[in-house]
């Protein structure tokens, strides 16, 4: 990913602004997960739910562990999926139940992936990212820029193409807050 690209995310994301990227699965909208005013914008952009969560993107999966609860057999198990095409559902420790604006239920779907730019991102910034795939909500997740609607494009402050490292499936999502692995999206 070209240094500028990424200069004019962090830029974008920093004014509270919405950026679409190439995720390991699907092209995701993102922004900073501390900013509740770019959380709402995103729920906007794709006519979402606000009681769906946007799910958390970290650099690291160590880095969850600073956000939520998890046993030694559920780390073992996280560390097993991540990074990859994955979303860990786990309880968030007290300090962070109140962090996000788009979390109401006491946990947060966790996402490490393998991207150069997300990744770098988020260690610019030293926070998480939220996001969810760029589409309007119900619609099919985006595999190829293209797919993208051009209603989405026009609500963001950046869009990044690079179809090569996009998969084309969304990512399957695991519960482990509970006592039972639950599989939610295969």
């Amino acid at each position: 990913m070209k240094q500028d690209a990424a200069k004019k995310a962090l830029e974008a994301l920093l004014n509270d602004g919405v950026c679409v990227f190439p995720a390991d699965t699907v092209y995701g909208l993102f922004c900073r997960a501390l900013s509740p005013r770019a959380a709402a914008e995103i729920y906007s952009i794709k006519g979402r739910s606000e009681q769906k969560p946007l799910q958390l993107f970290l650099s690291d999966k160590v880095d969850i562990y600073r956000y939520a609860l998890a046993s030694p057999s559920v780390k073992r198990r996280v560390n097993s999926l991540l990074p990859g095409p994955y979303t860990v559902i786990l309880k968030l420790r007290k300090a962070y139940k109140n962090s996000f604006s788009f979390l109401k239920t006491g946990t947060a779907g966790f996402r490490v992936v393998d991207s150069g730019l997300i990744n770098g991102i988020i260690r610019e910034l030293k926070e998480p990212l939220a996001a969810t795939s760029a589409n309007i909500s119900g619609g099919p997740s985006p595999k190829k820029f293209g797919e993208i609607g051009k209603g989405i494009l026009s609500r963001v402050s950046l869009a990044v193409k690079d179809d090569k490292n996009v998969k084309g499936t969304p990512s399957k999502v695991i519960d482990l807050s509970g006592k039972k692995e639950k599989v939610i999206r295969s």
